[in-house]
């Protein structure tokens, strides 16, 4: 489990550092046009990511479930 919070923990920074980079190439007067276009980008990503990784806890906590196996078959 110490991999998936350093994956979820990687995953943060670098969309925070998207996120940042967005916002200051939208400042300059060049980028009104495609403003929406550049958040669409940025956030997309971001929210599939996020979307990811819930799924893939997920799955994680389903397989910590300690499985029951019989040996008897049944009829």
């Amino acid at each position: 489990m110490t991999a998936f919070w350093i994956a979820v923990t990687l995953v943060i920074v670098a969309q925070v550092m998207i996120l940042r980079s967005t916002v200051r190439a939208l400042r300059s007067p060049s980028a009104l046009a495609g403003r929406g276009i550049e958040w669409a980008y940025a956030i997309v990503p971001a929210i599939a990511l996020a979307l990811v990784l819930v799924a893939t806890w997920q799955a994680a906590q389903r397989r910590d479930v300690p499985v029951h196996v019989t040996t008897e078959a049944r009829a």
